[in-house]
């Protein structure tokens, strides 16, 4: 951070607050806040390099964003509309890279970055406005976030999570600048909050969460209802006219995602997912200090913050948290660490009246400091790909899964562009990211995210989030699909049919296994379309499935494709 923004910074500090040692002229002070800063930076720099990846499902939005610049519309299949994403405002600024020329694959990566920067310094001017410039334990928060391999591996992703993490903690702290001012035109906070909720269907809660004590403090004659009823127009009108046009462009009220991924309350999973957390980064070992911030704070920030993260927990364990690592509970780390830090500054402060344990205070604190950041970072250094994970996959596996499809549909883009594949072949996939995005073929998801007919079929038993639904056989005869992603891996090095039969059961009905080879790799997938059909599109291709009788069960479960 140049030394010619801080300067004004430091400058309003003293100003405001008059504080000015003369033992610590300030160009020391100066110089040790840019040695602060950089120090963040190369330990967030480190994080993202780190814990970079790029995940299969930002392809997704990117589909919709390419088919929006092409004149489709906000679509996953030309002529079907089907809302598969849930991060409305994310598929905007894709579609917007793509129009000037930027890939999203980049552009996408390039914002979450500067995103989790931008959160980062937001963090520390907040921490810094409410405690001085002068105050290390401005420094906390942000230094256990860069060293969160959550907080930094979500920074990439593709996925919208940090812009997202972005804009609700910018809303929360104009809107208490707003309050402290006792604005009558609490407008600005209002505008973010909207941007959240077109970001991701949470930031409804949030809003919700604002506008309750918003409402309470009307009751409690502390604002005006006038200021409430200003605050509460623009995100009315900017999300409940979203509303209106998904209703109106999509024919439902919500996200064909939710649909597909939340079919009821599911407690246990999502105490799973919250108790994984814990266990990975031993977060309970500081939440006291959490609860000893609001206690002895007892300030409208610390209601705000802990309602927050309480409110918002309650939520990530009725849906059963997600399947992705912790990429749902990014949105409060801000909150929650600089709630903790809060409270370890507040039992060293105690020091100032009682004289006599003053020192053992200051130790106390940064022990408190010092096993926070470490064994974050301890955690987020540590592989966990090989792991059980209650279906909760790693950064690692999702890196490992994306990279491989798209490699595989970069693969099969190529032979399109050459000829030798159509663009017309009708897909089905069960990782309906980077292969149907490279391809643009036509796919059928089998999970149901991009798929009504899918997401709305009865669920037997629960499973993986987001997997506990399947594409039947007569669905997938009726869109006659070409290429089933049988194997979840449609591009292999090597003929695995070789000497095995050449039908895999799907539920009670067999389907029928082709292989082809092109250069040194093989096309292999499940296919429900006649003969003449598969001619058309892979005449030009080796046919190499032999005729073989090696039982099925060599590929393990035959009941559900793609596992």
């Amino acid at each position: 951070m140049p030394l010619g923004i801080i300067t004004p910074l430091m400058t309003w500090e003293e100003t405001r607050t008059g504080r000015n040692d003369p033992r610590e002229p300030l160009p020391v002070r100066r110089g040790l806040v840019a040695l602060a800063f950089l120090f963040v930076g190369v330990l967030f720099a480190f994080g993202v390099y780190h814990h970079y990846f790029l995940g299969d499902d930002c392809f997704i939005s990117f589909r919709y964003a390419r088919h929006l610049v092409d004149g489709e519309g906000l679509v996953w299949n030309p002529g079907e509309r089907v809302e598969g994403y849930t991060n409305f405002l994310w598929v905007l600024l894709m579609a917007g890279s793509l129009f000037i020329g930027i890939p999203p694959e980049v552009s996408s990566v390039s914002m979450g970055v500067a995103s989790g920067a931008g959160l980062l310094l937001a963090l520390l001017l907040f921490s810094a406005h409410r405690w001085g410039w002068d105050d290390p334990f401005i420094w906390v928060a942000p230094l256990a976030l860069a060293a969160n391999r959550s907080f930094t591996g979500w920074s990439t992703g593709g996925l919208e999570t940090m812009f997202f993490t972005l804009l609700v903690f910018l809303a929360f702290t104009v809107y208490l600048r707003e309050r402290d001012r006792d604005s009558s035109i609490p407008v600005v906070s209002s505008l973010l909050f909207a941007m959240a909720a077109l970001t991701r269907p949470e930031g409804l809660l949030f809003v919700c969460i604002a506008g309750v004590l918003f409402v309470v403090e009307i009751l409690r004659r502390k604002r005006s209802l006038r200021a409430g009823l200003v605050w509460a127009a623009p995100c009315a009108l900017i999300v409940g006219t979203h509303l209106l046009w998904r209703h109106a462009y999509y024919g439902a009220w919500l996200p064909n995602s939710f649909y597909a991924k939340v079919p009821g309350a599911w407690w246990e999973q999502g105490w799973r997912y919250l108790t994984l957390f814990a266990d990975d980064y031993r977060i309970v070992w500081f939440l006291p200090l959490a609860v000893a911030s609001v206690v002895m704070g007892r300030r409208f920030v610390h209601v705000l913050f802990a309602g927050t993260v309480t409110a918002y927990l309650v939520y990530v364990a009725g849906v059963g948290g997600d399947r992705f690592e912790f990429r749902f509970l990014v949105v409060v780390f801000p909150y929650t660490y600089w709630l903790i830090t809060d409270g370890v500054r507040r039992i060293v402060g105690l020091g100032a009246a009682m004289a006599r344990f003053r020192r053992l205070l200051r130790t106390f604190g940064f022990a408190v400091v010092a096993a926070l950041v470490l064994t974050t970072l301890g955690a987020s250094l540590r592989s966990v790909a090989d792991e059980p994970r209650y279906g909760i996959a790693s950064l690692e596996v999702i890196r490992d899964y994306a990279k491989r499809r798209a490699d595989a549909g970069k693969f099969l883009m190529r032979l399109i562009d050459i000829g030798v594949l159509p663009g017309d072949v009708i897909l089905g996939a069960s990782g309906a990211g980077a292969l149907p995005y490279y391809t643009d073929w036509p796919t059928v998801d089998l999970l149901g995210i991009n798929d009504k007919t899918v997401a709305r079929m009865p669920i037997i038993d629960r499973g993986i989030i987001g997997h506990e639904r399947w594409a039947p056989y007569d669905y997938l005869l009726k869109r006659q699909v070409v290429i089933l992603d049988t194997f979840n891996r449609v591009v292999f090095d090597e003929n695995i049919l070789d000497g095995r039969s050449r039908f895999r059961d799907y539920g009670s009905t067999p389907v029928l296994l082709k292989a082809y080879r092109v250069d040194d790799k093989y096309l292999i997938f499940g296919s429900l379309v006649p003969d003449e059909e598969l001619v058309r599109v892979f005449g030009r291709l080796e046919s190499v499935v032999p005729e073989a009788t090696t039982p099925l069960s060599v590929f393990g479960r035959s009941d559900k494709l793609g596992e």
